[in-house]
């Protein structure tokens, strides 16, 4: 063969296979980008699941710590509960009026004659007041009204028979009875705020210098509502995050109370588009006939100044006839799935950029070596650069039971903290935490049982505390934390919302309830005048005197 024909013959066999690989490589350029697509396009729905089942679960934790205070405060407006309540309160507004009747009679016995001092102690009892309506009225031994603040028509008639008045009689007749000085009736007698006869229950004393009976009294029904606002008070007060807040309303559409937005309250929001959360939660608890649903709408978001999609849950409070609900805004998710589909389009053009030199670096070496047809070919070495990833220092950071901070990276991140503090002039807050009684829990239960409790216990407090601040295991069943720009008043707050929250949750291990407390060691410190190790020492102080006092309470370093 001639060498015209051999180079001819090298020609087409370049081109052959030239042809051939360049095929192959598109042919498998096109499987990898569709099948990567299908994988983004899956992790991504993925991922999108797995963060609104976080959210929806980390809501219903908070809706079920609100509906919780709620439940507490229900509990006191049983009957047993209210009327023993109401004895105490007027048991003791009664005792500060005879304390202040005693030292004036005390004062002017020998000054005055027993016409004024009788007339200045009236006065005295006519204008006392507390808890907005409560009053305090005199009548004698012998069922005369002396003087009734209320209803001036009443002095100085006779209420023997008057079942309109039964308070004089009966409290003198059981004074009589029974032959003390002080007693508790139960009487109905007209509500002018209801404007019915409801029970009411007083308590009428003998003022001994004139033989008056002093009596003051209270309705019954008037204990629970001054519960509920308290209950709403507790409630307006929580929040969680950087804008968490928890918002409730009736089931008749109207807003009892909402924190950021007051001018809600006492409305009425039936299908309407600037507040849709109200009757759309209403509407779905009706359809599920459950105690609470996950509702989705769109709502101004005063961080970005836009409507966006919100995420709630909303709880039914049945005792009450309420919805307690809270939510977050999806903007979060929504950046991170973003963030999630760059990540993966980048891997995507890498792992094609790395195909396509290998690709390249194949074919050169495919035609050098079919164009040489030569032994004495040095096959070129090719290279793959890759990123490898380094996880250790990440792990070595890491608490493997609690998944938190250990105590080297906790101190490390508190230096940092420190130092950005005094940068700032800001001032920082520090806490130890610690386990009451925790051998007792490994001995009784066993050490799965207390690393169960160990696990509970760190996810309760990262549930309460913001991002920003330090949260840490530093060994055994102690913890740390430290609160960046507060004061005491917070840091006394944070620390008792810990503590309430860990007392009332119920670690079921085994089908068994365990119930721990903790005790806390609080210090609010100037980063400029003391250092991190000498505030934690005070802390810690403050930790063994809460232990030393009784354990289950927050001590702050004074």
């Amino acid at each position: 063969m001639s060498k015209k024909q051999i180079h001819s013959l090298k020609i087409k066999i370049i081109f052959l296979l030239s042809f051939l690989i360049i095929s192959v490589s598109v042919i498998l350029s096109i499987i990898y980008i569709q099948n990567l697509n299908i994988l983004v396009s899956s992790n991504i729905t993925l991922f999108s699941k797995t963060m609104m089942q976080k959210e929806e679960k980390e809501l219903q934790n908070k809706i079920d710590l609100a509906y919780n205070v709620l439940n507490m405060y229900y509990k006191k407006t049983t009957p047993t509960y209210i009327e023993e309540a109401v004895k105490k309160e007027l048991n003791s507004h009664q005792d500060q009026l005879f304390n202040q009747l005693n030292n004036i009679y005390n004062i002017y016995k020998n000054k005055e004659s027993t016409k004024k001092l009788q007339s200045r102690l009236k006065e005295v009892v006519k204008y006392a007041r507390y808890s907005n309506n409560g009053y305090f009225w005199i009548n004698d031994m012998n069922y005369k009204m002396i003087m009734h603040p209320i209803k001036p028509e009443y002095n100085k008639q006779t209420f023997i028979k008057t079942p309109l008045v039964p308070f004089v009689k009966l409290g003198v007749n059981t004074l009589k009875e029974k032959n003390k000085n002080s007693i508790f009736i139960k009487y109905k007698f007209y509500n002018p705020t209801t404007k019915k006869y409801e029970f009411k229950i007083s308590l009428v004393r003998i003022f001994k210098p004139f033989n008056w009976v002093i009596g003051t009294g209270r309705y019954l029904s008037d204990v629970t509502p001054y519960i509920q606002q308290q209950a709403l008070k507790d409630i307006q007060a929580f929040r969680y995050g950087e804008n968490g807040y928890f918002w409730i309303n009736d089931m008749n559409y109207k807003m009892i109370m909402h924190p950021i937005k007051p001018e809600y309250n006492s409305k009425v929001f039936i299908n309407s588009i600037e507040v849709p959360f109200v009757s759309l939660g209403i509407d779905s608890l009706i359809k599920c006939k459950k105690d609470f649903t996950i509702i989705k709408y769109k709502f101004y978001n005063p961080s970005t100044k836009k409507y966006e999609d919100k995420l709630s849950v909303v709880k039914m409070f049945k005792p009450w006839g309420w919805v307690i609900g809270t939510g977050v805004y999806l903007d979060n998710i929504n950046r991170s799935i973003k963030k999630v589909e760059e990540n993966k389009y980048k891997e995507q053009s890498n792992f094609i950029l790395k195909i396509i030199l290998i690709s390249c670096f194949i074919i050169v070496f495919i035609l050098i070596s079919a164009y040489y047809l030569t032994d004495k070919f040095i096959v070129m070495p090719m290279l793959l650069l890759s990123d490898e990833k380094k996880y250790f220092e990440e792990i070595s950071q890491i608490d493997f039971l609690t998944n938190i901070l250990n105590r080297r990276a906790f101190y490390q991140e508190i230096e940092k903290c420190f130092s950005y503090a005094k940068r700032n002039n800001l001032s920082v807050s520090v806490m130890m935490l610690d386990i009451d009684f925790f051998k007792k829990v490994n001995d009784t239960y066993g050490h799965e049982a207390g690393d169960k409790v160990l696990q509970t216990l760190s996810k309760i407090i990262q549930e309460i505390i913001r991002e920003e601040d330090i949260f840490g295991r530093l060994g055994g069943e102690e913890f740390g934390l430290c609160v960046l720009n507060s004061n005491t008043d917070i840091l006394y707050k944070i620390a008792q919302k810990i503590r309430f929250s860990v007392e009332k949750k119920n670690i079921i291990y085994k089908d068994k309830v365990i119930k721990i407390t903790i005790s806390i060691g609080a210090y609010n410190l100037d980063p400029n005048l003391e250092d991190f190790q000498e505030a934690f020492n005070k802390a810690d102080k403050a930790l063994y005197k809460a232990k030393e006092t009784g354990r289950n309470k927050v001590e702050l370093y004074k």
